[in-house]
């Protein structure tokens, strides 16, 4: 039996950025890869909602994933509470997933906060619940991510790199350095883990042998 995981981002391109080599690492292995976005912001005349959706559509693609589910919340329904948290246990009891990844908790951004404490509620039953690493550029906190869990990915950097090159709108707001930035923190993980690239996560819970 294929066994499932489900990625939660609040916005296109959050997975990308956090753990997009982990997710084309992890499909490539045959796992069952469902990508869930949560909002879809809509700034200005280069930020629009139907854009940001079909460039994570083209990014799932690259990833070797299937059309990412858009919840298309809007920003007053990301708040921690019951309602989201109905929301996503509901996503939770569908696929049943073996393993769950979600946003860094300490993260600036508070669709991210609110996102993240809703992914933690629903997945009170789960043995297995991870937390990429947070939004560049990002707000810098009080808090410190704390890596845990290290994924080489020195294999599916292009298809990282690849994905993210899907977003132009955020390519345009974020700066021609923005790509660059992101390989140069995998860059530094994969330092810490002796290869050449890799993703960081904190663990939440993890469930071994």
């Amino acid at each position: 039996m294929t066994k499932s995981i489900v990625a939660f981002g609040a916005h296109p391109d959050d997975i990308e950025i956090g753990m997009g080599g982990t997710i084309a690492k992890l499909s490539a292995l045959g796992y069952d890869m469902n990508l869930v976005v949560a909002t879809l912001p809509n700034f200005t005349k280069i930020d629009k909602k139907e854009e940001r959706r079909n460039e994570a559509i083209m990014s799932a693609k690259v990833m070797g994933c299937k059309i990412p589910q858009f919840l298309d919340l809007a920003p007053e329904e990301i708040m921690f509470g019951r309602g989201f948290v109905t929301i996503v246990d509901e996503i939770i009891n569908r696929h049943k997933p073996d393993v769950v990844f979600t946003q860094w908790i300490g993260d600036s951004h508070q669709d991210h906060q609110a996102l993240t404490k809703a992914v933690i509620a629903a997945s009170r039953d789960l043995s297995n619940l991870f937390m990429y690493e947070t939004t560049m550029p990002g707000g810098i906190t009080e808090n410190a991510f704390r890596p845990q869990l290290y994924v080489d990915i020195t294999s599916t950097l292009d298809i990282k790199t690849n994905a993210l090159d899907c977003f132009e709108s955020q390519k345009d707001r974020c700066g021609h350095l923005w790509v660059d930035a992101i390989v140069g923190r995998c860059a530094y993980r994969g330092y810490q883990n002796n290869t050449k690239y890799a993703e960081a996560f904190e663990v939440i819970r993890v469930s071994k042998w």
